[in-house]
């Protein structure tokens, strides 16, 4: 399973949620962008999005977020879900292959006070956006090229974060 932006097969609708802080007490100036990406995988309908955090076009931070219910997830997992494994599918965690290169603590709270229910509408209406694409020709096309022959991304490639730079020195660097 691999996730890519939403930008990689909406193209230019793709929204990219973009903050500007100064003088916040945990974080560095500068500009946030937060990129939605979505699972590739046709028969997969887990409604979650993986958020790349990229700070002055550095990825920084990896946030996994769920917005369905405990209960939906439990039964799209199929099986009973313990404590902790709810917790990783419902709600915002940071993904275990994250950079870490702010706090995860902080990266957490940041997201959470951002998510309100604008952004989470905006969250949820990309997904079924990205998945209704993916089932057209046009979409699959995309996806092919996205993913190359081999299933990854080529260095040389731009970056699907939407910064502009090769993926190489962008979100590949930190992989």
């Amino acid at each position: 399973m691999s996730f890519i932006a939403a930008g990689e097969i909406l193209g230019a609708t793709a929204r990219v949620r973009t903050l500007t802080l100064a003088h916040h007490p945990e974080l560095a100036d500068g500009a946030y962008a937060m990129v939605d990406t979505y699972c590739t995988d046709p028969g997969c309908d887990c409604r979650k999005t993986m958020i790349l955090v990229h700070h002055d076009h550095r990825h920084v931070s990896t946030i996994n977020f769920g917005w369905e219910s405990p209960k939906f997830y439990a039964r799209w997992y199929g099986a009973r879900l313990d404590a902790r494994t709810l917790a990783e599918m419902q709600g915002p965690c940071i993904d275990l292959n994250s950079p870490d290169l702010v706090p995860p603590g902080v990266m957490l709270a940041f997201f959470s006070t951002l998510l309100d229910a604008h952004y989470l509408e905006h969250l949820r209406s990309q997904y079924t956006r990205f998945r209704a694409a993916l089932a057209t020709p046009a979409g699959e096309q995309r996806l092919v090229k996205c993913l190359g022959a081999g299933g990854n991304r080529q260095r040389n490639q731009p970056c699907p974060c939407g910064s502009g730079r090769e993926f190489k020195v962008c979100c590949g660097r930190s992989r």
